[in-house]
């Protein structure tokens, strides 16, 4: 193709191209289409190939035209970004300074971001903490211990409430004598002193619950004060002065079920002594703890890439990300203030940096993916659901390609992990798994 080029830095990642094409190429590409309309167009009171010229460019020239037009733009910008090794990371922006005829160039410019580019810092010194976990008799105890609570018997309390008990209450919280959104609740329910995982706001407004539902009985009236966090993230109540109006409905005392054969087959039938049990949760144990210790090495390892690896992002990925991410958030029906929104844009930029990566390690590899890959990942997978996902590989291709994406990010997890330092941790079983 005759033409001519000239790239152009922008800021950042922004490039541009100004592509100068001869008008040859314009009046080869419109003859043949033309040649086209000719072989094959009908009109009335003419057969197919039998319409004159004329009447054809009466009525099609500007459609033959602009079709000419795209496809010199689309060929002529590919042999341009192929030849100076521009690889566009953003859909490009098209102004077309100078339009082509049989006299004239076509002359237009497009702008666009690249890929950044970067090398992957040598993985080998990367340095990440593994758990060291001992499942012995004790931990097993613990956990055995956690399952019956789990299934403790309430039964009505008609004494004094203490800690342990469950307790179920009505309240309504007032700021100056005046409701708010969201303020009251009945049959709110929760048991004193248990563990709450949250934010610090939420886990101090519940230690004042506790404080003012213990060493009291049913039917107990009672209101207390409670100064909301400014940094709580409801803004129409963050920072203020909160009245709590509570009656307590009904308190329960907590039956712990034995340890005995009617317990333990509730989860098998195979589980008929304190043995089997045992060996039995140390196996879910184990389960548990190794799908835990990779999660934990594999947000290391991503961690340390990130901190690592220093680059821009294009921001057309960025705020496509951005826009994937907060559909998500209000998907299930969360609600996106100015502090929400710039987590969820640092969120964002990290996955597209990890996402660009992850790539560039691929590239620099040679990392693939086979049908066989794919179909081994399936086995691995829950026996359950095994069917299903062969199914739907068949059918979508998008699921395809997202299994494959799965199956290599796993693939660059285990090149690094066995190329990187790892520094075993001792810990116990709840402060890997909780």
């Amino acid at each position: 193709m005759n033409i001519s080029s000239k790239v152009n830095t922008l800021d950042g990642l922004m490039r541009s191209v100004t592509i100068k094409v001869d008008k040859a190429e314009y009046i080869n590409i419109f003859n043949q289409d033309l040649n086209k309309y000719k072989q094959t167009l009908k009109i009335d009171g003419f057969r197919a190939g039998k319409v004159p010229e004329n009447i054809i460019l009466k009525n099609y020239q500007q459609k033959i035209h602009i079709d000419s037009v795209n496809q010199i733009i689309e060929s002529s910008l590919k042999e341009v970004l192929i030849n100076n090794k521009l690889d566009n990371a953003s859909p490009p922006e098209l102004s077309i300074e100078k339009n082509p005829s049989f006299s004239d160039d076509l002359i237009f410019t497009a702008k666009f971001e690249i890929f950044p580019l970067f090398s992957v810092k040598n993985i080998s010194e990367i340095s990440i903490e593994e758990p060291n976990v001992d499942l012995n008799n004790e931990e097993v105890d613990t956990v055995i211990a956690n399952i019956q609570k789990q299934h403790i018997k309430w039964e009505e309390n008609t004494d004094i409430s203490k800690s342990g008990n469950k307790v179920v209450l009505d309240y309504e919280g007032l700021i100056e004598g005046k409701s708010f959104e969201n303020n009251q609740q009945k049959d709110f329910t929760f048991i004193i002193d248990d563990t709450v995982k949250g934010d610090s706001a939420t886990v101090s407004l519940f230690n004042e619950f506790y404080k003012n539902t213990v060493n009291e009985k049913k039917g107990s009236e009672k209101e207390f004060q409670y100064d909301m966090p400014k940094d709580f993230p409801d803004k129409n109540i963050a920072g203020k002065k909160i009245t709590y109006k509570i009656k307590i409905k009904n308190i329960f005392s907590g039956i712990i079920p034995e340890l005995n054969e009617e317990f333990f087959k509730k989860f098998g039938p195979d589980n008929t002594s304190i043995k089997i049990f045992k060996d039995n949760v140390k196996k879910f144990m184990k389960v548990e703890l190794d799908q835990k210790i990779n999660a934990i090495k594999t947000a290391a390892i991503n961690q340390a890439l990130l901190d690592n690896n220093d680059f821009d992002i294009p921001k057309y990925m960025h705020k496509s990300e951005i826009q994937n991410i907060s559909s998500q958030y209000e998907g299930m029906n969360q609600k996106i203030d100015d502090k929400i929104q710039i987590e969820l844009n640092q969120i964002a930029a990290k996955r597209v940096k990890l996402n660009l990566i992850y790539m560039k390690i691929t590239e620099e590899n040679n990392l693939t993916v086979s049908d066989n890959d794919v179909y081994n990942y399936v086995s691995n997978s829950d026996p359950m659901s095994q069917d299903q996902m062969m199914k739907k590989i068949k059918e979508d291709q998008k699921y395809l390609n997202h299994i494959k994406n799965k199956v290599l990010e796993d693939v660059i997890i285990k090149m690094i992990q066995d190329k990187c330092k790892i520094i075993k941790v001792d810990k116990k079983f709840s402060e890997v798994v909780n």
